[in-house]
């Protein structure tokens, strides 16, 4: 959901003290991936014990190819920036069969895929804004790269900007 506390429309749900706003078109989104794609999984720096009942307030987690939480991220830190980040290694992915070559992970926060960036179609974050349209036209710039063999090769920054 969006990073404010309270925006001026309604949440779409709320689990304990979190409210939950729904991108626009995420219902949407999800079907075609689920119709287009070999498998669907969620990967989220978030924690499981949140991951999981708020995943499950939106789809149903047993179409899911998995579910991967915090704890199969990776904690870096940048001692120049004196930051500390999570990264999320595809090669945890892949582990299980998956072919990296065939990856696509949807991300707002593209430092995440740093060791994947081939692999990443990244997005703008979310904020709440009921006519943010970010998954109507990432469903449209999907559809090019499903027929690829290896889409990593692919430039996939910008992508929004070449995409109606």
């Amino acid at each position: 959901g969006p990073r404010e506390a309270a925006l001026p429309w309604p949440h779409h749900h709320q689990w304990g003290p979190y409210r939950l706003w729904l991108r626009p078109g995420l219902e949407d989104f999800l079907a075609f991936a689920w119709s287009h794609f070999a498998a669907v999984g969620i990967w989220t720096a978030s924690t499981a014990d949140y991951a999981h009942p708020v995943l499950a307030t939106f789809l149903d987690p047993a179409r899911l190819a998995f579910v991967y939480c915090r704890e199969r991220c990776t904690y870096r830190r940048d001692i120049d920036r004196d930051e500390r980040y999570w990264v999320k290694d595809l090669r945890k992915v892949a582990r299980f069969g998956f072919d990296r070559r065939a990856i696509l992970a949807v991300d707002d926060t593209p430092r995440k895929f740093e060791r994947s960036y081939g692999n990443l179609v990244a997005i703008r974050s979310f904020e709440g804004d009921p006519s943010d349209r970010e998954l109507s036209r990432l469903t449209t710039y999907l559809r090019t790269l499903g027929p690829l063999d290896d889409v990593r090769p692919v430039e996939k920054r910008g992508w929004a900007s070449r995409t109606p």
